[in-house]
């Protein structure tokens, strides 16, 4: 995974700022930032990985034609913003997280969101404006998500509640002078955003399905059994739809025609597509698996057995 690999250092670096900057809150949110911030940590071994998130402004540096400091301040700028939404989220959707203590955290941190790309734009006034327009897309799906079907009625809303991750492409553009490109890869950014969900659906399931979350795995299987708005399918209803009625497969066919869709970036922005690449490779891996299960349970439970277990 090149488009990891190549830039370990940087992230190394970038988490290490972050760190310094975060230790500089008054006590005692200046700890609780940092251990959050651990929680993301890109090189650490067991921790969520928002690979896009700090990854985006290096992908596009030899585009935008911008310095590898600039990009690294950038993504400095990014795990702020990442925390800052991820204690909102679960805010709205964890009815046992401590509001006050959280959402103090959160504008602490969003402070200094604010303040890394205030250094990084200064007067640049156009960035606003596309700050405005990604934190309007991610107020709108975090709001609608469980009165909208996404994933029939406009598939790109999917990865709305990421829209934020967009800020790194107006950034770039912008110091680096190509603002007239900042449509083709937010549209390109919009696209990875869509099947990172559907991963994330995938995985997530179970959890969703429990909190009332919206799911596009879930949504799939409920059009399945022509179920009527606002009834879910149960978690049995939606281990058949995997395995016998191929919903996973609906999903990375989706994710295949994405990919389809990133070829007039990939000479532009190459890690981005092969990182891309590789969502789509894990989708439609799992998707055959489960087709590959379902053929050894129709040859016969013990040839099933067998090829689970030696």
């Amino acid at each position: 995974m090149k488009w990891l690999s190549n830039y370990e250092k940087e992230l190394d670096l970038a988490f290490s700022e972050a760190e310094s900057i975060l230790y500089q809150l008054p006590v005692p949110f200046s700890k609780q930032a940092v251990d959050y911030l651990d929680k993301f940590h890109a090189l650490k071994e067991h921790r969520s990985k928002n690979y896009i998130c700090y990854l985006l402004p290096f992908w596009l540096q030899s585009y935008a034609g911008i310095d590898r400091e600039t990009c690294r301040r950038i993504a400095v700028a990014n795990l702020f913003k990442m925390m800052y939404f991820h204690l909102v989220d679960a805010c709205m959707d964890d009815p046992d997280t401590d509001v006050s203590q959280q959402l103090t955290l959160a504008e602490f941190i969003h402070i200094e969101f604010i303040s890394a790309y205030q250094e990084c734009l200064k007067d640049r006034a156009p960035f606003w404006v596309y700050y405005k327009k990604y934190v309007s897309e991610w107020a709108a799906a975090v709001s609608t998500e469980k009165v909208a079907d996404f994933y029939y009625e406009n598939p790109v809303r999917l990865g709305h509640k990421a829209a934020p991750v967009k800020l790194s492409v107006a950034a770039s553009m912008i110091l680096g002078g190509r603002e007239q490109e900042i449509d083709m890869f937010e549209s390109a950014v919009d696209t990875a955003l869509v099947t990172l969900q559907l991963l994330d659906d995938w995985e997530d399931w179970e959890k969703d399905l429990e909190q009332g979350s919206y799911n596009s795995l879930v949504s799939v299987v409920q059009a399945q059994l022509n179920l009527p708005s606002g009834t879910r399918p149960s978690p049995e209803e939606i281990r058949e739809g995997m395995m016998v009625h191929d919903v996973l497969s609906e999903l990375s066919a989706l994710a295949n025609r994405n990919h389809e869709s990133l070829e007039a970036i990939k000479n532009l922005a190459p890690d981005l597509y092969h990182f891309h690449h590789d969502l789509v490779r894990n989708l439609n891996e799992g998707a055959q698996e489960v087709i590959n299960n379902r053929r050894m349970l129709l040859n016969g439970g013990l040839g099933y057995w067998l090829a689970k277990n030696i």
